[in-house]
């Protein structure tokens, strides 16, 4: 019966710690990457995800964002940047919302926090099953 509970409590300490792994996030800027076009499809082949946690993040955070920035008129411009984040302005990391300054340019910002680079699979969902399985595993086990 201890050994069961050792191995409850290891696959549930197991989870918390995969669970708390970084989100992961592309980052880049079309001014001055190539790889990561304004106006044409990304290519996650070509990008890596980086852990926002990691010393390579340019802004450490909790959760990833693309802003997307389109000028007015002839001859206007694209812009998208990916990247972490710490804080929205809008209160809310998940979503997007769009805007316009006062020169008229566009602007779409996305967050989202629960999936690496915003269309991933989460190390969370992995985990949180890998626990209710171990769960019943051991409940099944002090029945028989």
């Amino acid at each position: 019966m201890a050994s069961y509970r050792s191995w409850a409590l290891t696959s549930f300490l197991l989870c918390c710690i995969s669970g708390g792994l970084a989100i992961q996030c592309y980052q880049c800027d079309s001014n001055e990457d190539y790889t990561c076009p304004s106006g044409y499809p990304f290519d996650k082949t070509v990008n890596a995800l980086l852990d926002c946690n990691g010393f390579e993040a340019d802004i450490p955070g909790q959760f990833c964002v693309k802003i997307y920035q389109e000028s007015p008129g002839w001859g206007g411009w694209q812009k998208t940047t990916r990247r972490c984040a710490t804080r929205t302005t809008f209160g809310v990391a998940w979503g997007c919302r769009w805007s316009w300054d006062y020169t008229g340019v566009f602007m779409e910002t996305c967050y989202c926090e629960d999936q690496d680079g915003c269309n991933g699979t989460s190390h969370v969902t992995s985990s949180v099953l890998l626990l209710v399985l171990g769960s019943l595993l051991c409940i099944l086990r002090q029945l028989l």
